[in-house]
């Protein structure tokens, strides 16, 4: 049924119709309340449902947020963080009336401009991997952007909600040297490798490693074939510390070592990060940086309301924030002094 197949049988215009049913059709027209009662009635009869999308068209206002992750891969019974990352979100959007939409890629090389194409109210942009022309097209996006894992400034404009990941990696790095170690790598997968995170988390270890006088470490790319850590198997591994990018990485390397000999953390330690429920199932238990997640997501989700809430009501936008996460590291049995000590 449609609002004319209402109007008809009412006997009123479609304009009445969709003052009464919609709250719209001009400021000009008014319906008395008996009259507005038998229109409600009737569209009760005919099982009137109203056009979203022409609501949406109508107002400009679609109350639908974008939350993007080029790589999100999948829900996982072993790692809490996709799940963090969505209730934390959820309980900011839910309450206010938005719908989620989770969005694999929103832009390509080709269409850039796609994130203000009018299909949400606003992006939260996760693990950012931006190209000059992606970056380009959120600066300028006509709808209210916030990105989450990304440090301050990644792009002019854009508010940021990150983990301290120098902080981290100093604690991380404090750690493993009172323990004596002194050759350091980083592991990443290749996904991961070209997000921004991912290329700062392996700069802030860098970093951490230079303040206390030790070589800078190497970044291991870890792909499908995980034979280069067989070596950690031999006295002369290059390395006795492995900090890796994430929990879910993490376990795969702890798995890898396990098949290949390789002791944790008799011949080598193995840090995560995110120090999920994961870090508790492995074998040996997973020493780990502890991030807020879920706090980061709801932050950074309620921020982004009330920036499509100024922008609604003509408001001047605001300067970008920038929040950053202190991190703790939880210390469980995957790190212990190298070999030689």
């Amino acid at each position: 049924m449609t609002i004319r197949d209402v109007a008809e049988r009412a006997g009123v215009s479609p304009m009445a119709v969709s003052v009464v049913l919609n709250g719209t059709g001009g400021r000009k027209v008014t319906v008395a309340p008996e009259k507005a009662e038998r229109i409600r009635e009737i569209a009760r009869e005919l099982r009137y449902q109203p056009n979203h999308v022409a609501r949406t068209f109508r107002s400009g206002r679609t109350a639908q947020v974008a939350v993007v992750f080029q790589n999100f891969g999948h829900f996982r019974s072993h790692s809490s963080y996709r799940g963090d990352v969505m209730n934390g979100v959820m309980d900011a959007l839910f309450p206010e009336g938005y719908t989620l939409s989770l969005c694999p890629k929103l832009m390509d090389e080709r269409h850039p401009d796609a994130i203000s194409d009018g299909r949400f109210d606003g992006v939260l942009w996760c693990r950012p991997d931006l190209s000059d022309a992606s970056a380009t097209a959120l600066q300028h996006a006509r709808v209210p952007v916030v990105m989450m894992h990304a440090p301050a400034g990644t792009v002019l404009g854009v508010p940021t909600f990150c983990a301290d990941n120098e902080g981290a990696m100093r604690r991380v790095v404090a750690h493993l040297v009172s323990l004596g170690h002194e050759k350091l790598a980083f592991v990443i997968d290749p996904v991961s490798e070209h997000s921004i995170e991912g290329q700062s988390r392996a700069e802030a270890l860098k970093s951490a490693a230079r303040r206390v006088g030790l070589q800078e470490p190497d970044v291991i790319v870890l792909g499908q074939d995980h034979r280069i850590l067989s070596r950690y198997a031999e006295p002369d591994a290059p390395h006795t510390a492995l900090v890796c990018f994430s929990d879910e990485l993490a376990g795969f390397v702890l798995k890898s070592c396990e098949q290949f000999g390789i002791d944790v953390p008799g011949h080598v330690s193995v840090v995560g990060f995110d120090s999920s429920p994961l870090c508790e199932t492995t074998r040996p238990r997973l020493t780990s940086v502890a991030q807020p997640v879920e706090r980061m997501a709801f932050e950074a989700t309620t921020h982004l309301l009330s920036l499509i809430r100024a922008a609604e009501e003509g408001k001047p936008s605001q300067s970008a924030t920038s929040t950053l996460y202190d991190c703790v590291l939880d210390i469980r049995e995957s790190t212990a002094p190298p070999p030689a000590h």
